[in-house]
């Protein structure tokens, strides 16, 4: 696994102008073989993971409840994790939202095997503090229908207390698993000491969250 810092906001900045920007990022290369334990860069935190789908207009109502996302996924849900399910339109489509709210350590194991090749970009996570709650994240971003817009919606809510990095998945050319960390400027992770070439962005491919 390689790992970088983000210091030209290169990412970010495709969003954001300048004057608004208070958010960073850091970037992790990970190969087929390599174990991914992102709890190594959030100790103690509580990590919410979000999978979703979104409703085919063909589908009937009556098997709406069907489409869990985690039911199609296989993802057994612990006594140690909850399960939270929500609705939304995002646009005009229908998003079948579920969330499951775990450590780390319960999170690593459950979706070591999702990347950008099969559920990945379905596949996102919000790294709180103890004490937040589902209610507490505002996911209100969904409803926009400009998804330019709603990435920045979704970005924003860092600015809520305890809300410590969003974690999106992406891929490089290669091959390698890509996990993109974005934290209030300031809070990224000081041992990531390298720093990310501009260029290799040409090569690499990042989904904007509920998008695709």
């Amino acid at each position: 696994m390689k790992k970088y810092r983000d210091t030209t906001a290169y990412y970010l900045s495709s969003f954001f102008e300048h004057s608004e920007l208070k958010y960073e990022s850091f970037w992790l290369f990970y190969n087929r073989e390599d174990e991914i334990q992102m709890g190594n860069f959030f100790p103690d935190q509580k990590v919410y993971s979000f999978l979703w789908e979104y409703a085919d207009k063909d589908i009937l109502v009556k098997i709406d409840e069907w489409k869990r996302a985690f039911r199609r996924n296989d993802i057994e849900i612990l006594q140690e994790a909850k399960l939270h399910t929500r609705n939304y339109l995002s646009g005009e489509r229908k998003v079948y939202l579920d969330c499951l709210e775990s450590d780390f350590i319960t999170a690593d194991k459950k979706f070591e095997n999702f990347t950008v090749y099969n559920v990945g970009q379905r596949f996102v996570q919000i790294v709180t503090e103890e004490n937040i709650s589902f209610a507490d994240i505002d996911l209100s971003f969904l409803e926009l229908s400009d998804k330019v817009d709603q990435y920045k919606a979704f970005v924003r809510i860092l600015d809520t207390d305890g809300i410590q990095a969003l974690i999106l998945n992406g891929y490089h050319h290669r091959g390698e698993l890509l996990k993109v960390c974005i934290v209030k400027s300031g809070e990224a992770c000081l041992k990531i000491t390298e720093v990310l070439p501009l260029n290799i962005f040409e090569n690499t491919y990042v989904a904007m969250p509920f998008n695709w």
